[in-house]
């Protein structure tokens, strides 16, 4: 061979050579953004939902012991300790607002849990009954004679707190005292056997699977496992897909419920009645838990890169980015809303307004962002 012959294949050998780094190159950078939805759901389940209910449930077991100390002896100190535990308990819940699918609907445990409004004069009517000792108030009969306006968090923060702030133990008759050791019991089993539906019974601790023995409570199989074996038999999901359709659209019906309900109800009625969790105060606590709640679900908690915002990214970077942005500007105008909410209604008006339209906006991009990966 010459040496033009030379140079010439030299060349063509340097070009295949180039071409085949580019396209190992390429290989590497596609299979580093491969993302396995299966993953996604797995690393979802567990440490989203699940470790968000098993913190919630602990939280409850603290709340009760809590409540029950406030009966047994009545002090401001026990008072305020029994409330800073109920705080604790609604936080997670309320994070735990993007994911009211499954055992949350099925076993009716978000209406026990979380029924709003509260039916106070019937509820006021109840507790003098169990004053003047017509009514023995315990955490069966709460279970099996009253209704889910009666119970759960609402109920329980009405006996704790008054305009945003915990009641004064000399205020809290004995009654209501009763009632709220009672309310707690039911609300802690409550938490349990939400955690039990998604876990399964038999991975919950034995302390609280005692817990639901005693009040006679069963929960069968395992809502986790179900969506992470999306497609598979014994799941009543079709296909990945179908489960990360399940996600997005509790993402987006705690932002429309936020928009039309939470803010949109009070904003435009201005009667501070319409406040959920007004007696506490925290009802922008409440919607700002339940952005975060959004924000764990579609970027996950621990996830390691395996959720909903890479596998839009994967689909479209631009949109991933858009749903991040809404949820990052949807939670500033949020916190930028004046607290307590039934005491500021004038005040947050054009707060209110652009609170509402962030909700929107994170609404339809997360929609959006839907269509790439669940349709």
């Amino acid at each position: 061979m010459n040496t033009k012959s030379k140079n010439i294949y030299n060349k063509r050998l340097s070009l295949r050579k180039l071409a085949a780094c580019a396209a190992f190159g390429f290989c590497l950078s596609a299979c580093s953004h491969a993302i396995d939805s299966s993953a996604v759901l797995q690393s979802y389940v567990d440490n989203t939902v699940v470790a968000t209910y098993s913190k919630m449930s602990d939280s409850a077991i603290e709340f009760n012991a809590a409540a029950s100390e406030l009966k047994k002896s009545p002090s401001d100190e026990n008072a305020e300790k029994a409330a800073k535990k109920w705080s604790q308990v609604r936080t997670y819940w309320e994070q735990g607002e993007s994911f009211l699918f499954g055992p949350a609907a099925f076993a009716n445990l978000d209406p026990n849990l979380d029924s709003w409004p509260l039916d106070q004069s019937q509820l006021d009517t109840l507790i003098k009954s169990i004053n003047k000792g017509e009514i023995s108030i315990d955490a069966p009969y709460i279970r099996s004679g009253l209704g889910a306006a009666f119970r759960g968090f609402h109920a329980a923060e009405y006996l704790l707190f008054r305009d945003g702030k915990v009641r004064k133990a000399a205020d809290i008759s004995k009654a209501e005292l009763e009632y709220l050791a009672a309310v707690a019991q039911v609300l802690a089993e409550d938490c349990i056997a939400l955690e039990s539906w998604w876990k399964g019974a038999d991975a919950l601790s034995d302390s609280k699977a005692k817990i639901l023995e005693a009040a006679e409570i069963e929960t069968s199989g395992s809502y986790a496992n179900e969506m992470k074996n999306a497609g598979k038999s014994g799941s009543r999901y079709a296909s990945d897909k179908e489960a990360i359709s399940e996600i997005f659209d509790g993402c987006i019906d705690i932002v429309d419920e936020i928009a039309e309900s939470k803010i949109g109800t009070p904003a435009k009625t201005e009667n501070p009645l319409e406040c959920e969790s007004r007696h506490s105060g925290s009802s922008l606590t409440d919607i700002r838990d339940n952005i975060i709640s959004v924000r764990n679900s579609y970027e996950g908690i621990n996830s390691d890169g395996k959720n909903l915002s890479a596998l839009v990214a994967t689909k479209s970077e631009e949109t991933d980015a858009e749903v991040k942005k809404a949820i990052k500007d949807t939670l500033m105008a949020v916190e930028s809303l004046k607290s307590p909410m039934f005491n500021n209604l004038k005040e947050n008006k054009d707060g209110f307004k652009v609170a509402i339209e962030k909700c929107q906006n994170l609404s339809e991009v997360l929609a959006k962002a839907k269509g790439l990966v669940a349709e």
